[in-house]
């Protein structure tokens, strides 16, 4: 007897199909690696990015001296000691003494940017002021302060 050699053909769920499943899980494999791979990336590079100053400080001095008015300047009759802002300018004053620059020169580099941005401001200056001890705040956070009086 002789034996008949059937029609070989690929085999599809669904003919009307024109990817196979192997491209789409291919195609999925590759996508995965590629996202995993972006993140990687974006998470390296957030480490390696430059530092950035507030308010466009040109040092980190400029920066401390700016925070530190802030912090002195924002309770016109001087902020209670223990208190919130009594703390972020000691913080501020401990910071400036830890880095490499002269003080007296970094104060004043910051109360001039201050001034600048304080007149800029006009008549919402203790807006700004309540903004930037926000943001001199939260750099300090960054910067690994501790404020007991939120404790």
């Amino acid at each position: 007897m002789a034996r008949v050699k059937r029609p070989t053909f690929k085999r599809r769920i669904n003919p009307d199909e024109e990817l196979s499943p192997r491209v789409i899980w291919g195609g999925g494999a590759v996508l995965l690696i590629v996202v995993a791979a972006l993140f990687w990336s974006v998470w390296k590079s957030q480490f390696a990015a430059p530092a950035s100053y507030l308010f466009d400080t040109p040092t980190l001095g400029a920066e401390a001296g700016y925070c530190l008015s802030v912090a002195q300047m924002i309770v016109p009759s001087g902020a209670p000691i223990g208190s919130y802002f009594d703390e972020a300018a000691q913080f501020w004053v401990k910071r400036l003494r830890d880095l490499d620059e002269d003080m007296g020169k970094a104060i004043a580099k910051g109360r001039a940017k201050l001034a600048i941005d304080k007149q800029a401001a006009r008549e919402k200056s203790d807006v700004w002021f309540q903004y930037a001890m926000d943001q001199c705040s939260l750099k300090a956070l960054n910067y690994g302060a501790h404020f007991r009086s939120f404790d």
